[in-house]
Formats: structure tokens, sequence, C-alpha cells
């Protein structure tokens, strides 16, 4: 802890600097002083009130929506240190635009190890119960609990193959645009992986899965089974149901619903905007487990844990080496309060 808030003074203090003195600072210079301070170009252009697009117009005439990736090394011998964190950005715009994980979690904690013990709480209706208390009688307690609960958090990654003879003729801009293609696509798995611990319980082996409701009727929908896991959450567990997830065939269903499917009410039909039944969110996720969907709490139900943002390797980049560059991150998610969803299955039989 010690360590980590003595990292973010000397951040804080770098970019707090004079402008004429951050932007002194170039090249080779300015990527390893970044490097060591644990920060991004982003960051940097944050601090000046400026971006990638007009520092590289200012400092080395470079128009990135016209440049070609060959002319953008060949410009200045400063430009080719901005490469590694052009690149990183773009799949970073990627996974945080497409993917739908950002507004089902509570927060995205950055952790320093992918080993995490998660403090969590036990809750029990009985024992937490507000109570008259006589004079020396026990207070009803709650517990937070920590240590017995660990998360090993998973590396995902993504690797471009391409010569630079394939590449060094296209515009930057066309690559960054492939490069945030790639960063949804790495979003979409970080979605997989939400799914599942939302439906099936997390990495820890304790017990997080979700309470399992059945359908009304077997292999089938009914606007019931909506209502019945909405008052499930708000009367039984005593959570504000926010969002309804569930892969396309089950959204299908549910949107083709008569009560949801009345236009007095929605106006998907005419607008494509996503209906709100009992005003819960709905949020269509391609690989949610099938015959089921998860009706959760945003605000209390799952946690993203973060040992690594996008990790790209920057050494390949500068010396224009793409024939196999590849793209990590290394992350999970943790399930906090257990009662905070629940999974309907019409598959019961």
């Amino acid at each position: 802890m010690v360590a980590t808030n003595t990292k973010l003074i000397e951040q804080m203090q770098f970019l707090s600097q004079p402008k004429e003195k951050l932007l002194a600072l170039r090249g080779k210079e300015l990527y390893e002083t970044l490097n060591t301070l644990g920060l991004t170009h982003t960051q940097y252009f944050r601090a000046l009130g400026t971006d990638i697009e007009e520092y590289c117009a200012r400092e080395f005439g470079i128009d990135l929506y016209q440049i070609t990736v060959e002319r953008f090394f060949q410009t200045d011998p400063n430009a080719k240190w901005l490469f590694p964190d052009l690149v990183r950005e773009s799949v970073v715009s990627g996974m945080q635009g497409k993917p739908v994980y950002p507004q089902l979690i509570i927060r995205d904690e950055h952790i320093d190890s992918a080993v995490y013990d998660i403090p969590y709480m036990k809750e029990s209706e009985e024992d937490e119960e507000l109570r008259q208390v006589s004079e020396g009688s026990a207070i009803p307690e709650s517990e937070i609990t920590y240590g017995d609960r660990v998360i090993r958090l998973d590396k995902l990654g993504r690797g471009v193959i391409a010569s630079y003879e394939v590449i060094r003729r296209m515009s930057v801009d066309m690559l960054r645009i492939h490069l945030r293609r790639i960063g949804e696509c790495l979003g979409r798995n970080i979605d997989k992986r939400l799914a599942l611990v939302l439906a099936y319980g997390d990495s820890s082996g304790g017990d997080t899965a979700p309470e399992v409701l059945n359908t009304q009727t077997v292999n089938a929908w009914n606007y019931t089974d909506l209502v019945r896991a909405f008052l499930h959450l708000t009367t039984k567990n005593f959570f504000t149901p926010t969002h309804l997830i569930g892969d396309s065939n089950t959204m299908e269903k549910i949107l083709s619903l008569t009560q949801i499917t009345d236009s007095g009410l929605f106006d998907f039909a005419r607008t494509g905007n996503l209906p709100t039944p009992l005003g819960v969110k709905l949020v269509p996720m391609a690989d949610h487990p099938a015959n089921c969907f998860t009706l959760l709490d945003s605000r209390y139900a799952v946690q993203k844990l973060t040992e690594q943002d996008i990790l790209v390797e920057s050494d390949r980049l500068i010396h224009q080496q793409w024939d196999r560059s590849y793209l990590t991150v290394v992350t999970d998610f943790a399930i906090i309060y257990r009662k905070a969803r629940v999974v309907m299955r019409n598959d019961w039989n």
C-alpha cells in the first residue's frame, strides 16, 4: 500500500508540472519516463490539455487521419515512440465502447497480484434483523468476512499477425479502426466471462452460485416469469433489479411477449430502443448460457478485478516488427453479494 501511494504521488508530481516542462520531454526520454512512472501517453496528453492528434500535428507536422504507417515512422525519430501507446489506446477504446460489462459491475478495481482475497459479507436474515435490545443483551451483528475466498485472475490475449509489409501503406487511422475492432472482440470475451460468473459463480470455489428459479412452464417463457424473478429479488433478497441479461434466443422470446410488444408501453418496434419491463434494462449478451436469464442488481452483484490492463509488445512495435504482436490483459470477476442476482431457467424438466 505504501509503495502504491508513493507511485501515485510521483505520478501526480510529474503530471502537475508546468506545460513548458512537460513539453520539453520528447521521444525516447518521454517514453522511458512515462514507463518508469507507470503512466501512458494518453495521461500525459490529458495533463497538457490535448490529445494525440493535436500533439502529433503540432510537434511533428503529422496528420494521423491521412498519413500512412510507413510515413509516420519516417517523419521524425521521436514520433515512433508514440506508436505503442497509439496501438494500446485504439484497442482500449474498443474494449470500453462495445462490451456491456461496464454497466453491469460495481467497479473495476486494480490490484497488485493475479491472486486476490475477496472481502465479502455473509448475510443472514435471522441474525441481522433489527430487534428491540434490552439492557445488557446482545446486539445483532453483520460480519464482513475476509480471506477464505480467493480469486485467481485469468490472462486474456489476442495476437495481431501481419508483416510490416502488409500494414506499411495503410493509413494510421485505418489501422486504428482495425485495432479498435480487435478491442471490441477482447471486450466480448470479457463479457462472456462475466455472463458465466453471474450464471454459475466465480472462481473462488466458495458459495457464489446464484439462486435458480424455474419458469412457470417448461421450455417456455411467460411474462409471469419476469414478475416472479423481480419479486424474488426485491421482496425475498431485498435488492433492486437493474438489468436482465440473456442470450439472443432467450431475449428474442422475452421481446416477443405480448406485454412487452405493446406499442402503448414501449416503442422497440419503431425505434429499436430496448424496452424496460418492470423498470429493468434488457441487455442481450451473445455468450450468456442458453435457456435462462440473469436478473441482477448491478450495484451489488459483481466486481471486476484487474491486475494488468492492456499490454502491448512495445519494443517490437517501435522497431516496426509486426509479424506477431500480442495484446494481453489479466482480469476476472468476483461475486460480492450472492443474492444480488437470480437465474430463471426454462429447461428444468
